[in-house]
């Protein structure tokens, strides 16, 4: 998701066109809250970087739980490595998360 900056809208139209227990998987380049105090900011690439509390929140905002996470290099990049996040969430109802913490 590397071609948009904030996700939360991105993240709640999956979630709306996408049946409860779906999987999301996917990766962005990796920022900390210092470089992007919004939780995304544009690098000189063109593309855009997030920090691991920012998807984390839209994703849950849209529904998601958190089932998978690694700090990963995605790709490389005129010989060096991209830092990046590799997230795997789970779109779960409502009365699922509230039945599970039960």
């Amino acid at each position: 998701l590397v071609y948009f900056g904030s996700n939360a809208n991105l993240l709640k139209t999956f979630s709306q066109v996408s049946n409860q227990d779906a999987r999301l998987l996917f990766t962005t380049e990796r920022t900390s809250e210092e470089e992007a105090p919004l939780g995304w900011r544009l690098l000189p690439s063109g593309r855009f970087a997030h920090t691991k509390r920012h998807v984390k929140e839209a994703a849950q905002e849209a529904g998601y739980t958190l089932v998978l996470y690694r700090e990963i290099v995605p790709r490389m990049e005129r010989g060096e490595p991209v830092q990046g996040h590799l997230f795997g969430f789970v779109l779960k109802t409502e009365m699922q998360i509230v039945g599970s913490e039960l």
